[in-house]
């Protein structure tokens, strides 16, 4: 069995605020801790699962969090920024599974810890065929494509309930409740770890009864920016169509070309404002 384990860091238990989650905030270098031991707990629960292969992307803004030395040595560690996938790189067809560690919920979300869609300075919102999707969503999409299921989401509780829309067979580990965007009631590193520990090995034993997410085509990604300087950069991609002031949409057979579709939407969009992190 070959499982993938995509790991950000806004869903990590304990961070709650920007400076957590940045190269220079007081938190960052914990927070590094607590994020490795959370992947280490994933893989950790696909080894007793009976996984042969694990595959770690590290997925978090430039992609350099996670501590090398401390990672389980069973695991293949993808590491930096840019990545054609993005918070899938290294995703391939024929994997069994994938588990989504230290999410969070998509830009808007009341209560969500952190809440934001790729770049929380410029993405207001996004669907794929009238879906709304976050991050979650548009990596399961994309994972769908390579017909892999995500079957273990970890996070708050806003991206809990997210994901009982558009995952509803994947398992979910709650490892704080968001009191505003930027405070929570968070469990220990500990027992968050032990929990996903837990449910990754869970969500694999019952493969079977997972699903890959499957977008019909021809797949439309609207994405929905806060400033039309953002739609004005991210609709110089060749075949985007420009829906209104903010909202630029691009169709495409399948999720691979809608993926690099959107990365360069991504990135020709940042232009028009402070970077901002994937992730």
């Amino acid at each position: 069995m070959r499982v993938y384990i995509s790991v950000d860091m806004e869903g990590i238990a304990g961070v709650v605020h920007w400076a957590d989650t940045r190269l220079e905030g007081v938190e960052y270098e914990r927070a590094r801790h607590w994020m490795t031991g959370e992947a280490n707990a994933a893989i950790e629960g696909a080894l007793a699962a009976g996984a042969s292969e694990v595959v770690v992307n590290d997925s978090h803004g430039h992609m350099r969090n996670l501590l090398v030395e401390e990672l389980n040595p069973e695991a293949w560690l993808v590491r930096g920024s840019p990545k054609p996938y993005c918070m899938l790189e290294g995703l391939q067809a024929g994997c069994d599974a994938v588990l989504l560690v230290g999410y969070h919920a998509l830009a808007g979300t009341g209560g969500g810890v952190l809440n934001h869609s790729f770049s929380g300075s410029a993405i207001a919102s996004m669907r794929l065929n009238g879906l709304l999707v976050g991050e979650v969503g548009f990596n399961a999409a994309l994972a769908g494509g390579l017909r892999v299921p995500v079957v273990m989401v970890t996070g708050d509780e806003a991206l809990s309930q997210e994901v009982s829309q558009v995952l509803p067979w994947a398992e979910r580990v709650v490892v704080k409740h968001g009191i505003t965007s930027w405070s929570a009631r968070s469990l220990s590193p500990v027992k968050a770890q032990v929990l996903i520990r837990a449910a990754a090995e869970r969500a694999l034993r019952h493969l079977p009864e997972m699903t890959p997410l499957a977008m019909s085509a021809p797949i439309r990604l609207e994405v929905a920016f806060f400033r039309p300087i953002h739609a004005d950069l991210a609709g110089q991609l060749p075949g985007a169509e420009r829906v209104n002031g903010t909202t630029v949409a691009y169709t495409a057979a399948d999720m691979d070309t809608i993926n690099r579709g959107w990365m360069m939407m991504l990135q020709a969009a940042a232009g028009g404002s402070a970077p901002g992190a994937y992730g």
